[in-house]
């Protein structure tokens, strides 16, 4: 009959579960992330975000259920406190970004519950002994078959408002080239707290369609514009484009770095609408996402973008009306 609790034996024997888990997601981390199995195992797949937690909460069930003994702790409550060390070692040792690692735990959290529940089961009815290599495998021998198919290709466009006090004229002045933003200019947003790169400036070579904008973030992060519509006070807008090799390594984690793989920002409009009390201003802008899970992937970036896009906007605000 299992226990409510795991059993009370010797410190060593839940250190060696721990540690064997663990050990075998590295392992799987590093083998999806680097070397020969790359392009079949990329991190950012069902595979990985899915089957191995899987895999991993089966083998933490698994070994509990041999080593400790049979209880609801080791079906239910270690795959997801022994996940929740590897995403807190992960981040300490900067394997992973504090953001990547706040998007997959909604995925990879119940999915390694989902798997000490199935080899708790599995446990029930024979040894349990090719059920788990099998599983401490299937990620990857998954992840070839994943990779046969192409990732699909999603846009996804995202808009941001805010009211302000001041003419058109003052809010053109603002948008089309933005001086250096100061630090206490930019509003509270938990974005930045996740140590992404903040917007610094926007400077525009020539006024005009063609006109060449150079727009800057932290960590010598820098996005090259091309004015496409130039309708002064009342529309400004420009592609993006931002090249992977020249953006630094370490301003984004490799998941989602700007122009990459899975990534990319296409372009970006600011649309001023005058109103009775001052003026209307709305910035959108248009992504693509390359993932097996674009419209999870979607709702990241929309969140992301939404806080990017409104801190811009007040420091427009604030300027504008300042200087009106």
């Amino acid at each position: 009959m299992e226990q409510d609790r795991p059993n009370s034996k010797s410190p060593l024997s839940f250190v060696i579960v721990f540690g064997v888990a663990l050990l075998y997601g590295l392992i799987a981390r590093l083998i999806f992330a680097f070397g020969v199995f790359e392009d079949h195992g990329l991190i950012v797949s069902w595979s990985f975000i899915s089957l191995m937690p899987f895999a991993f909460g089966a083998l933490v069930t698994f070994l509990g259920f041999k080593i400790v003994g049979p209880s609801t702790f080791w079906r239910v409550w270690a795959p997801v406190l022994v996940i929740t060390l590897a995403f807190f070692i992960s981040i300490i040792t900067d394997l992973e970004a504090v953001l990547c690692v706040i998007v997959a735990v909604p995925i990879m959290a119940p999915s390694a519950i989902c798997g000490g529940v199935v080899m708790a089961f599995f446990l029930k009815k024979s040894s349990g002994n090719l059920h788990v290599s099998v599983l401490v495998f299937l990620p990857f021998l998954s992840a070839p078959l994943e990779n046969l198919w192409q990732q699909p290709h999603q846009q996804v466009g995202i808009t941001d408002t805010i009211e302000i006090n001041a003419t058109s004229e003052q809010v053109w002045a603002e948008i089309v080239s933005v001086p250096a933003i100061e630090p206490d200019e930019l509003p509270f947003q938990w974005i930045y707290l996740l140590d992404f790169p903040r917007p610094i400036a926007a400077e525009i070579d020539h006024y005009g369609v063609g006109g060449k904008r150079l727009a800057t973030f932290e960590r010598d992060v820098s996005f090259f514009e091309v004015v496409t519509e130039f309708e002064p006070r009342r529309k400004l807008s420009f592609t993006i484009e931002a090249d992977p090799e020249f953006i630094p390594h370490t301003a984004f984690d490799q998941h989602i770095i700007v122009g990459g793989r899975f990534y990319d920002v296409l372009d970006g409009s600011y649309t001023i609408e005058e109103t009775e009390t001052g003026c209307k201003l709305i910035l959108t802008s248009n992504h693509r996402l390359s993932t097996p899970f674009n419209r999870y992937a979607g709702l990241w970036s929309k969140w992301t973008m939404n806080q990017i896009q409104g801190s811009i906007l007040t420091v427009i605000k604030n300027r504008a009306e300042t200087a009106g």
